[in-house]
């Protein structure tokens, strides 16, 4: 199917372009652009729903290919939310970004982080009305375990607009769970994204929780600091 819609948008029979053709016609006509439209996004969340499936399965099964590499957060981290830098601009919302100095090199696996803090980020733009606010932070914090204080790496990503009642928030990270009537911009998804956001961050040692409160929702990943880091 992506074969195919591949083709169509870039020759017909004639060998010209199939989407600046049909947008010759006029407004009123143009219902097949639409469909189209359609169907290229229905493949493509088919599409991700197949990868986020196997992903789950291969690391319940213990057979998911991760490879640990050094990995420079200062670098790394922009470039993750550079795409959300338009995306937020075209739905009128406002990104802060706060990005600590001097963060040391982490042992992670870049698929698996890419894909938290992309997801994580996603989610955000998804569920923020226009006028609202999200943000991304990452900095060195003491956090507290069995076993006492500990410095870890701290990832928060939060977003104003909207709130997940307490019963809600202990469903969020289960398959195909998705939280209702919260979606004003109407996206949609798989429902698989949050739990397979919890799967990789305990995949890579790490601890992710939820906090909603006064009409704000917020993540945070949190990833101990080993003394070579």
């Amino acid at each position: 199917m992506k074969m195919v819609l591949k083709l169509l948008t870039t020759v017909t029979n004639e060998g010209k372009n199939f989407v600046e053709e049909i947008s010759k016609f006029p407004v009123q006509d143009n219902k097949v652009i639409q469909y189209f439209k359609v169907l290229q996004d229905e493949c493509d969340r088919e599409l991700a729903l197949v990868e986020d499936l196997l992903s789950l399965q291969h690391i319940e099964v213990g057979i998911y290919t991760a490879q640990a590499i050094p990995i420079n957060l200062q670098d790394l981290l922009p470039h993750l939310i550079e795409p959300f830098e338009i995306r937020t601009q075209n739905q009128q919302q406002t990104l802060q970004v706060d990005i600590a100095p001097n963060l040391p090199t982490f042992n992670l696996d870049s698929r698996s982080f890419n894909r938290v803090v992309t997801e994580l980020l996603s989610n955000a733009c998804k569920y923020t009305p226009a006028g609202g606010t999200i943000s991304i932070s990452a900095n060195i914090a003491e956090a507290t375990t069995d076993s006492g204080s500990v410095r870890c790496l701290q990832i928060v990503i939060a977003n104003t607009g909207v709130e997940i009642a307490p019963e809600e928030l202990s469903r969020i990270f289960d398959k195909f769970y998705r939280i209702p009537n919260n979606d004003p911009w109407k996206y949609g998804g798989t429902g698989l994204g949050l739990a397979l956001v919890k799967k990789l961050v305990e995949q890579m040692g790490a601890s992710i929780l939820v906090k909603s409160t006064n009409n704000q929702t917020c993540f945070i990943v949190q990833l101990i600091v080993t003394a070579s880091e």
